[in-house]
């Protein structure tokens, strides 16, 4: 989960991690993942699959002042290979320092599946906006009213967010991130990250806000996010999405997600996406999630429909 959002988010989700206890310094966590799905666009025959969406085992090792993390993930598409893989060093006060491979401040939707509200994502998969992982070092202040978070990494965005593009030589990434939650029940985040050149040798910068309303049985969340890149070759691209959604949790077991969002890629690609999805949670490890969407593109008009099944550990 993006740390600085890790508490607003917790909130707002069912799906949280169930971290298994070996002893009083190893616990062990993870989940598996898989969905039905069904997309028919406008122009075009539908697609139907059913496939394993991701696996992860995490460990955690955990001392006076050191914690050391690790994890093994696959997607639908890839071997398991390393994910998080980041030691942190604890100072007291809220004051901590992490070095390693590590996922991203921004972003309020969640990078583990089992964290997510719906399905798919607001952003419709445009580029250029939310980082994933990266490789660095980071310092952290936590209290209990903000959090603040600064980050040095090899770079902001690498294919498939899986992980930095491992070299400094052709540019740095820098993140910084503040988070107010001195007002009850509300979160308020804003970051901001920056390249400064990739392996084209293009500049990146991103701009993410986020707020939350959290209480009881209902959720109430918006995001804004901003891209830019300063072409190598000259010129630049910049592009936006927004959402805004509502969950309300009817009970212990049954909860509904409605969302709205809207964006511009990088490649001019506007679009406006509706999203409805109800989720049953059948224990606290096994959770049932269904989502309809609607997007409305400049590059396609089509629907989506699916049904995952989580379980975690």
């Amino acid at each position: 989960m993006k740390l600085a959002g890790a508490a607003a988010v917790a909130l707002a989700s069912t799906s949280l991690f169930a971290e298994i206890a070996l002893n009083e310094q190893f616990a062990v966590s993870g989940y598996v993942v898989g969905s039905a799905r069904w997309v028919d666009p406008q122009d075009g025959s539908s697609d139907s699959t059913l496939d394993l969406d991701a696996y992860k085992f995490m460990t955690v090792a955990k001392f006076e002042k050191v914690s050391i993390t690790g994890s093994l993930y696959a997607g639908s598409d890839s071997d398991p290979y390393v994910l998080d893989a980041y030691g942190t060093y604890n100072f007291g006060d809220g004051t901590s320092t992490t070095a390693g491979k590590f996922l991203s401040y921004l972003g309020y939707e969640a990078f583990d599946p089992i964290n997510m509200l719906q399905i798919s994502y607001s952003n419709e998969g445009l580029t250029g906006f939310i980082p994933g992982y990266h490789t660095g070092v980071k310092f952290d202040k936590a209290t209990d009213k903000y959090s603040i978070g600064v980050a040095i990494v090899d770079s902001i965005y690498s294919p498939g967010n899986y992980k930095g593009d491992g070299e400094l030589d052709d540019g740095v990434g820098l993140e910084a991130v503040f988070s107010y939650t001195g007002i009850e029940n509300v979160t308020v985040f804003t970051g901001l990250g920056y390249d400064t050149g990739d392996a084209a040798g293009d500049k990146h910068f991103v701009g993410d806000l986020w707020v939350q309303y959290a209480k009881d049985k209902l959720t109430v969340a918006g995001e804004l996010a901003y891209g830019h890149i300063d072409l190598d070759a000259g010129g630049s691209v910049d592009g936006f999405f927004a959402s805004a959604l509502v969950k309300y949790k009817f009970d212990d077991k049954w909860a509904a997600t409605f969302r709205v969002s809207t964006g511009e890629g990088l490649a001019k690609d506007d679009f406006v996406k509706g999203t409805f999805a109800p989720s049953y949670a059948i224990t606290e490890n096994v959770e049932i999630v269904a989502e309809y969407s609607y997007i409305d593109s400049d590059i396609a008009d089509y629907q989506f429909l699916g049904l995952q099944t989580r379980f975690k550990f």
